[in-house]
């Protein structure tokens, strides 16, 4: 009698440890559960972050190559804004000088005809007045 008293409380206590597991196992699933779903979440989060963060990077780059370009810009023109003063040339023109030959060549030949006209009326007058 007492040896079957005593199965029947190791055969309880078996039952009462079974039942405890199986309590703690459906815990032990169930925040498993929960955990992967916190991970899940906290992924997605993660990837939209590291998303933002690109095109913060990007909007930042583009916003000091735009900040850059108005710099440059600006230095460019104070810049454009001084005349940069150079003396009148004096030297003939390299780039027409068959232009240039043909109008000394008039303006010889016009000085000619009239220095020739005044040595005319010169030399006429000099020359009658040394002849007679």
């Amino acid at each position: 009698m007492e040896a079957a008293r005593a199965a029947q409380r190791t055969l309880n206590e078996a039952l009462e440890t079974a039942k405890q597991l199986k309590t703690k196992s459906r815990d032990a699933k169930r925040r498993v559960k929960v955990a992967k779903k916190a991970a899940k979440k906290a992924s997605k989060v993660a990837r939209a972050a590291r998303k933002t963060a690109d095109e913060a990077r990007r909007q930042y780059k583009k916003a000091v190559a735009r900040v850059a370009k108005a710099r440059a810009k600006a230095a460019n023109k104070g810049k454009k804004e001084e005349k940069i003063v150079t003396p009148k040339r004096t030297s003939p023109s390299r780039n027409h000088p068959a232009a240039r030959r043909a109008d000394r060549a008039s303006a010889r030949a016009r000085r000619q005809v009239w220095d020739v006209g005044e040595d005319a009326a010169d030399n006429g007058s000099a020359e009658s007045a040394t002849a007679s």
